[in-house]
């Protein structure tokens, strides 16, 4: 059955690649986490392998808790012989070489992992070692980040807390459950930003957007952020749920409300905010009610656009484009395309990274 374990590539509609045997794979890896025996290092040695491929044919960015318990369960195992496993999965990408603890490579002994490097032919050889035999590392360090690992990833199902099951569901495909488990956890919490961003955050990845957007709401009641940008950001997040849900008028409302909390000057610190303010305004145009409506958003959309530096950046042309093409209107189409051109120049001399001249505009 080990196969049907394996990585496998499946390209989405949308486009990005995506893993047939994901789930499958997880499933078998959190069973593991409960079922350690010595006899599944073989098969625990496979399964960081997959998700080693996985994260490189498939993730450009980011690392989630299934390739480190993937890790953990094989350094548990204290074979020296498995940090050139370990070592593959650090360098996947940036965020793994952030993200994947150097400790992995170290849990048969400093001494042991230093005299198989020492050993060995590997190109990364001299690299590794200058790694591993840093002062800093001690076998008691190792033991006690091993120590954490196992309270992050106990063997006991009971000592799991609720929001661990919700995104344990949430990799499952189980959205469902997943959703029970994270509002059942924010239940038991104190109703602070920190806890309704989290709930938000989860019900948006699984697709419960209308409820997400009524956990925003909450959010946004809540006075525990300073400044007019936090605020102003909390109300960019529940119009973009809103437009999600095609929620015109509401999207529309808590635009109109941003907008009387947005800093007069879009040159400054926040001309990011004013970026991703006039960007949702250009991606409610289709959604809205009538041709009339839609057009009178995009002119007040374009004139909110004036004077914002640095508009090759977040996606604000992008969205002004598809907001013109939508409508149809050639002539605002025309201007957008153009200020797409001049950002992409002003990016290159600003960034310093010319691009090939058979190359489109950049965009972001």
């Amino acid at each position: 059955m080990w196969a049907d374990l394996a990585y496998c590539a499946q390209v989405t509609d949308e486009g990005p690649v995506a893993d047939r045997n994901r789930a499958a794979r997880f499933t078998v890896l959190w069973a593991l986490q409960y079922d350690r025996r010595p006899q599944d290092l073989p098969l625990l040695r496979f399964l960081l392998q997959q998700q080693t491929t996985y994260y490189s044919e498939a993730v450009p960015s980011g690392m989630a808790p299934d390739l480190t318990l993937a890790g953990f369960l094989v350094a548990e195992h204290w074979q020296a012989e498995d940090l050139w496993l370990h070592w593959d999965a650090k360098n996947i990408s940036f965020d793994t070489a952030l993200g994947y603890h150097l400790y992995h490579l170290l849990t048969a002994g400093i001494a042991a992992a230093t005299e198989t490097v020492r050993a060995s032919s590997h190109p990364d050889r001299e690299r590794i070692l200058g790694d591993i035999t840093s002062p800093r590392h001690t076998d008691a360090a190792v033991e006690e980040w091993l120590d954490r690992q196992r309270t992050r990833f106990p063997s006991d199902p009971a000592d799991e807390g609720l929001k661990s099951w919700a995104h344990h569901a949430a990799r499952l495909g189980e959205r469902e459950a997943s959703r029970l488990f994270m509002t059942e956890w924010a239940a038991g919490e104190p109703r602070t930003g920190d806890t309704l961003n989290t709930l938000q955050f989860h019900l948006a990845q699984l697709g419960y957007l209308a409820e997400a957007a009524e956990v925003q709401k909450e959010a946004g009641a809540i006075s525990d952020s300073s400044g007019s940008g936090a605020r102003v950001s909390k109300l960019l997040t529940l119009a973009r749920l809103q437009r999600r849900t095609d929620d015109y008028a509401g999207a529309r409302q808590t635009l109109q409300e941003a907008q009387r909390s947005l800093p007069p000057d879009k040159q400054g610190f926040d001309q990011g905010i004013w970026r991703h303010f006039v960007k949702e305004c250009f991606l409610l145009v289709p959604i809205a009610p009538a041709d009339s409506t839609a057009h009178r958003l995009l002119a007040a959309s374009e004139q909110d656009l004036h004077g914002i530096p640095r508009l090759w950046m977040d996606g604000v042309l992008d969205a002004a484009i598809a907001a013109a093409e939508h409508l149809g209107d050639q002539p605002a189409l025309h201007r957008y395309r153009a200020q797409q051109q001049a950002a992409a120049r002003e990016r290159d001399q600003e960034v310093g990274q010319p691009r090939h001249p058979s190359s489109g505009p950049a965009t972001s």
